[in-house]
């Protein structure tokens, strides 16, 4: 630490995640409205920054200001304007890196940095204007899933990887205070860093202690940032970087001290907690080289950085456009020509390849003119039919019942098809008689192409259990023996179409989250039956769960 700061007082206690004051989940969207306050009782409400704005409702507040969403005049946009707390304005030296932090964010060309349009002082209220996002931090997002899937978390991380490399070209900035809550996504989905309060051009040293303490987030902090934080560089962003990165993969902070002093050690001698194994060894080590203890160990460059990252996602098979292009293609024929053009063909199986696409019950039976048709069901074919073809592991499960299946309204004298009884294993739809094994209705639409199919799960063949799970019979004991086959192949990341949306496609789903897979279900590869409100609610407890609707 450098001869004016005090050295880290042992037991103080970190209340959040900021140097200056506790912090309110700082989210600039609609959807964390507060109650409006009045304007007679916010005086903030009353200010127009100079006839630049008007100021309609506070969105929420950090460590050191406040933030309202507001219309600019002139521009005729929304715009989130933030004023620095009037208990901070008299402190030496923090209105003025208040300011700073617009003037620097403002002279960034870089489509993943919040944009600036004003700042400035009125009535005695330091301000900042700059673009209203409307989606949440990162830290939001994150407490609302828990981890995020790998190749997720890798096209974030890049995306601040090179906003970071822009400040750094352009105007040798680094940021000093990385971390989920300063990341925004926007409802879209893209990736905008925030927050310039503590940054820093490299070489000047006029803000590199504040309070007796190193400026930043202490949990994500770097081991030199404790020791001497006047001599920074952009190498400690990494590391913060590296932290957040670690946070998406594990779900939990790298280092989780309850002070200054117990953070500061853990950072400067211990080595985080392993990743899960679902994360493959490739991301561990760029995880590792982020978080190397010494800076002259870590990623030299943004651009190396980037690199390793876009070739981690590569190597999952994904990149941040593949999924929604993939959907798109298989969804709008007029895209498929050129995708043939292209030769895009299915890939070989590799030790890299860890998504299966896994498709759900398109059988004559659930078909248009099928026993227990869904309507619409053979409309998703052609989907299906071009998904296959993106994929290197297709696996098809198939309703295989036997003639006098207990879930069979004719086994039950006096039922009706959509009746429920009770059975030993609890509440079963009644359903008409579907997918009799060996007969046409449980035979695989015609118009279904999968010639690379590498398996097929029957469920459904015991005479007392039905089956709606690709991994469980209804009972919920007996295995399918899927499980088993996912993990072997190291399949982990498990992309699901089918029939139906609401019964077999959702416990399918639902299922494959609790034994640890990453889930994602391609809505417009699937169609629902809807029984009494079923649809709505099995794509609440979906989202609920944790599984992607693309």
């Amino acid at each position: 630490m450098s001869s004016d700061a005090s050295a880290p007082v042992p037991g103080k206690t970190i209340q959040e995640e900021t140097q200056i004051g506790p912090v309110a989940p700082e989210t600039i969207s609609a959807a964390d409205l507060p109650p409006t306050t009045k304007m007679a009782v916010d005086p903030y409400l009353n200010l127009t920054c100079h006839g630049l704005c008007t100021i309609t409702t506070r969105v929420g507040k950090g460590g050191m200001g406040v933030v309202y969403k507001g219309r600019h005049r002139k521009l005729d946009v929304d715009v989130a304007i933030k004023f620095l707390h009037a208990h901070l304005k008299e402190e030496t030296g923090v209105a003025g890196r208040f300011l700073r932090e617009a003037q620097l964010a403002a002279k960034i060309d870089s489509p993943a940095i919040v944009r600036v349009y004003d700042c400035g002082e009125i009535d005695g209220h330091f301000y900042i204007v700059m673009d209203y996002i409307n989606g949440q931090t990162l830290k939001a997002h994150l407490g609302e899933r828990g981890t995020l899937p790998v190749g997720r978390a890798l096209q974030i991380v890049e995306a601040v990887a090179r906003a970071l490399r822009d400040a750094l070209d352009q105007i040798r900035l680094i940021h000093r205070d990385v971390k989920p809550a300063n990341i925004l996504l926007t409802q879209s989905g893209q990736v905008k860093l925030a927050d310039f309060g503590l940054a820093k051009v490299v070489d000047d040293s006029s803000l590199a202690i504040s309070s007796g303490l190193p400026l930043g987030t202490p949990r994500y902090m770097s081991p030199e940032h404790y020791i001497d934080a006047s001599h920074l560089d952009h190498r400690a962003d990494i590391f913060s970087l590296g932290a957040t990165l670690y946070e998406l993969l594990s779900g939990q902070s790298a280092f989780v001290g309850d002070s200054i002093y117990t953070l500061a050690k853990q950072i400067q001698e211990d080595d985080p907690a392993a990743l899960p194994s679902h994360v493959p060894a490739a991301v561990r080590e760029v995880v590792g080289r982020m978080m190397a203890k010494q800076r002259a160990f870590r990623y030299l460059t943004y651009d190396e950085l980037i690199d390793d990252l876009v070739a981690s996602q590569h190597a999952l098979g994904e990149t941040s456009n593949i999924v929604s292009d993939l959907i798109a293609s298989a969804s709008s024929p007029t895209l498929i020509p050129s995708i043939k053009h292209a030769g895009l063909v299915s890939r070989p199986a590799s030790p890299t390849e860890n998504r299966a696409l896994l498709v759900v019950d398109i059988q004559n039976d659930f078909c248009p003119g099928g026993a227990l048709a869904v309507t619409e069901g053979d409309k998703i074919i052609p989907v299906i039919n071009e998904l296959t073809r993106r994929f290197s592991h297709v696996i098809l499960t198939q309703d295989w019942h036997t003639h006098d299946h207990l879930s069979f309204a004719s086994s039950h004298p006096g039922r009706q098809p959509r009746d429920s009884i009770e059975l030993p294993y609890g509440n079963q739809i009644l359903w008409p008689d579907h997918c009799v094994e060996w007969s046409s209705g449980a035979e695989f639409h015609p118009n279904l192409k999968v010639a690379h199919c590498e398996l097929i799960i029957r469920k459904g063949f015991h005479r007392e259990i039905d089956s709606y799970s690709a991994f469980f019979e209804n009972d919920r004991q007996t295995p399918t023996g899927l499980t088993g086959y996912l993990r072997e192949r190291g399949l982990t990341r498990i992309y699901i179409v089918g029939l139906a949306t609401d019964f077999c496609v959702a416990y399918t789903a639902l299922d494959a989250r609790k034994l640890g897979f990453e889930v994602t279900v391609i809505e417009a590869g699937c169609r629902g039956i809807d029984v009494n409100g079923s649809l709505a609610i099995a794509w609440e407890q979906m989202a609920a769960a944790g599984v992607i609707r693309a």
